[in-house]
Formats: structure tokens, sequence, C-alpha cells
């Protein structure tokens, strides 16, 4: 497929409705036992010549190793958990005795254009991409293109290597031939976050056994929203809350055969959404609007949100306690139980590019941060990152591991019974623009200003008119703009 335009379909839609949208070991011994190779092989070759010989000797250059990323997040997971990584500098390192150089992004465009300008290019510069860290959001951009090396067939990290990693992880990160192109050291399995105090309340309950049942599925889980109703308070705080439970259960792609597709459970979560909006279960929200992230404290009303396991302690638990002094803080009054339908939110991936010019370094690594199970429980240990190691998460299921912001309870239970349950087979490179754009066409339909044929219209007319390569709904061709 040809680049991704730029311009998101959200843009247009925010233009053309009236409604809006508010607003982040093992291995090592690989790369070491290379060097050794490497030194070896030069140190029997001086031994060997004499004279001008020796002096004419070429020693092999070692060239410099460069990782691209967006966010620092994967040159600290390198820095602080791959095993002999030395730091030289702020954005350098060594392993084994090669030069590593990171190149780090802030922002997603300008990182993209970069990646697509040198990925494209056959000049063996010093700043030639080797490996590259990529967002969820344009994941299959690359895992679709011959600029990513196959992690099995070409980088060489074993089948069996990779068979302790979460499923959804890899079938989100494997081309339409099944070759897999990416890994990730995280998984991010989707929960649902709620609050102790008013589960009390309600259900006569905190227990997340027992909340899981009073929302095991989307019937029970709005007979639920009743209830909470009647005791005053929300089920929900924004339209889009429950989006990403209901999108990662699809059982069709954005784009079948060539056409556009609305899978008939985006269409469930609109009709929901809009029963909850009628029916007062819902705030009425924003997400990541002040008076959504006011919902976290204890001086909200909502019962739950649906978060994935990073977003528990990085982002639920400092809008738990509020940003003013007066807030009361709702740290601790919370627990996570798995919700009507598994689900994740977010991820990077790791990608080894077809020019990389130390594939032995780049399997070492790759391998190290996403196949070695006590680096990946070390590192959800110490900074409290759920990682992709079934058997490094299971047997930290059965730990003393604990979350303040949950009042103690040990979440990675949880978290490993959603990342098992979730399939991820109907993944294209158009969801991270049509999910935006199809949430933002439904806002007029929640509000009560158009019908959910005429919202679902207005969204089919935008994205085809945004992606001309389309066919209609109908499989026939679309009539040029």
């Amino acid at each position: 497929m040809k680049k991704c335009i730029a311009a998101l379909i959200s843009v247009v839609l925010l233009l053309s409705l009236t409604a809006g949208c508010g607003t982040s070991g093992s291995g090592g011994n690989a790369a070491g036992t290379a060097g050794t190779e490497t030194g070896a092989a030069q140190s029997s070759a001086a031994g060997t010549s004499s004279g001008s010989e020796a002096e004419d000797e070429e020693i092999p250059e070692v060239k410099t190793f460069n990782i691209y990323s967006i966010g620092e997040d994967f040159k600290n997971r390198v820095q602080d958990f791959y095993p002999g990584y030395e730091l030289t500098g702020e954005n350098s390192g060594m392993i084994s005795g090669t030069p590593v150089v990171w190149h780090v992004y802030t922002d997603a465009a300008e990182y993209r254009d970069v990646l697509d300008e040198k990925l494209g290019s056959e000049t063996d510069t010093d700043e030639k991409i080797d490996l590259f860290v990529v967002e969820e959001a344009f994941l299959r951009d690359y895992v679709e293109s011959d600029v990513s090396m196959d992690v099995i067939g070409e980088v060489g990290i074993d089948r069996e290597d990779l068979s302790d990693q979460f499923l959804y992880t890899q079938q989100m990160a494997s081309d339409a031939d099944g070759k897999l192109k990416a890994v990730s050291w995280q998984a991010t399995p989707g929960v649902f976050a709620y609050r102790r105090s008013i589960a009390r309340e309600v259900l006569g309950t905190d227990d997340p056994e027992k909340v899981q049942e009073a929302v095991s599925d989307w019937e029970t889980f709005a007979d639920t929203a009743e209830a909470v109703k009647e005791a005053g308070y929300y089920m929900l705080s924004g339209y889009e809350d429950a989006y990403r439970a209901y999108a990662d259960n699809v059982t069709s792609a954005w784009v079948e055969n060539g056409a556009l597709n609305i899978d008939p459970h985006l269409e469930d979560w609109a009709v929901q959404t809009r029963e909850f909006a009628e029916n007062g279960y819902t705030h009425g929200t924003q997400q990541w609007s002040d008076e959504w992230r006011a919902d976290h404290t204890g001086d909200g009303e909502v019962f739950g949100f649906f978060y994935s396991s990073w977003g528990i302690y990085y982002t639920l638990q400092p809008k738990a306690e509020g940003e003013e002094d007066d807030t009361q803080s709702a740290a601790g009054d919370y627990a996570v139980c798995r919700g009507p339908e598994p689900s994740h939110y977010g991820g990077q991936w790791i990608i080894a590019a077809k020019n990389c010019g130390n594939t032995e370094l780049a399997r070492s690594i790759m391998k190290t941060l996403t196949c070695d199970p006590e680096v990946m429980k070390k590192i959800t240990k110490d900074i409290r990152e759920f990682t992709n190691s079934v058997s490094g998460m299971t047997e930290l299921a059965q730990s003393d591991y604990e979350a303040e912001v949950l009042g103690g309870q040990n979440p990675i239970p949880v978290y490993v019974e959603s990342a098992k349950l979730l399939s991820k087979t109907h993944t294209t490179v158009y969801d991270d623009d049509l999910d935006t754009g199809f949430q933002v066409s439904m806002q007029d339909y929640f509000d009560g200003k158009v019908s959910e044929i005429d919202a679902l219209e207005t969204f089919r007319k935008v994205a085809l008119s945004r992606y001309e390569e389309l066919l209609d709904s109908a499989g026939d061709e679309k009539e040029e703009q």
C-alpha cells in the first residue's frame, strides 16, 4: 500500500461534523560471542602474519549500530536491562565492542518521515537504520513492507524462543503471508478499573471476582449500570470509554476484499453508547478532558474506567490522586477485573531493518528483551510494566506483587487472563485512523442530533473520500470524488 496519507480522517470529520473530539542474559551472550570470535580471528590473523604482511592486514571496521525510536522507553529498557550494555553518552553506548547510537524522536509525524526516508534509501551512511521501534498506530505500515526483516527467517530467532510470548502481540505483527516482522517486550491487556467504595455500596462487595460477575458481558454490564445510576452514580465517564473493548472483539477487518467494512460489533458499541447516554449511565465527558480526569478522583461519581495494564500505574494512579490540593484522593479505592471482553491498548514493537548491518546484534537485542522471562520479570518488578512473557507473568501472578492505587491488589492475574484471551487477527494499516474517525462520527448520534443510519453514512462517505483506493461497502467501485 502506498504511504499513509498525512491528514487523518478524524480531522476531516471534525471539520464536517458539529460534534468535537477532545483531547503517553542470554541474548547479550550472543553478541558477546560474536565480539569474542571477531577478536580471536583478528588475533589469529595478526599472529600468523609477519613484517609487511602484518602491516598490510586490514582490520575490519566496527560499524555503528543505529537504533531509532519514538520516545525514550526502548532506549531505557536496553540501557537498564540488556546485560552488558555500556553507557558512553546520553544517546550512545557499547555492546560487546560495537558502538550503539540512539536516534530518539518525540514527534510521531517527524519520526515517520525520517523512517520512510532512511528505510527507503540504499545509501550506506553512518546513520543507516539497523533497528527501529514503532507504536501500534503505525505498526502495520512496516509489518506489511519489505523494509522489515522476517523475525524467524531472516533475523534468526527460533520459534521455540518466541513461544512464550502472548499470541496477540505476534498476530498484530505478522504480515499477510504469516511472517512475523516485529516483536514487543510489552503486553498491554485491558481491564475494567472500578471504585471499591461504589462497588460495596451498589453490589455489596468490592471483590474482583464478584464484580467481574456483574460486568461479565455487555448485557450484564448494562444491568449493573442501571443499579449504579439508581445509587446516584455513573457507570462510565465518557462516550468513548468502552470503544476499545468492543473494537478488539470484531469478527471482520475495517477493509475486507478491498472494500470499507463496518463490523457489526462496532455498531453494537454505538447503539449501547447511545442507550447509556439516553439513560444517564454515562457522564458525557470526553476522554482526556478536565472533566474526565476529575471523574477519577474521590470527588468523582463514576463507577469505572477501561484501562490497559500500563495505564493503571502511569495514568490511573495520578488521576485518582487528583491535581488540586483540596481534591479527595481515590488512590487505593480502585480494583480491576477483566470486564465484558478482553482488550488491549497501545504498545511498541521492535523491527530489524532490511538493510541491518549487524543482524547478530539485532537478534540478540530482540531476543533478550522479548524472549527472556528473567529479563522481563525484572522489568515488571522494577518499573511496573507488564511484559510479554506468559511464564514470567504467570509466575508473578502468584507472587506478592501489588499495586498501591488498587488497594494492594495484585492485578497481574487479571492482565494474564485478558492477554491470553485476546485475539487480533483482523488488523489493517487503516485501523488507527478509522477507529478515531468512527468515534468522532458517532458524536452527533450520541447527542441525539442525527440517526444512527445518518451517522454511519457520514462516516462512510468521509472515509471513502479520504482513501481513494477503497471500494464502497457493497464492493463496487467508488465513484470518483
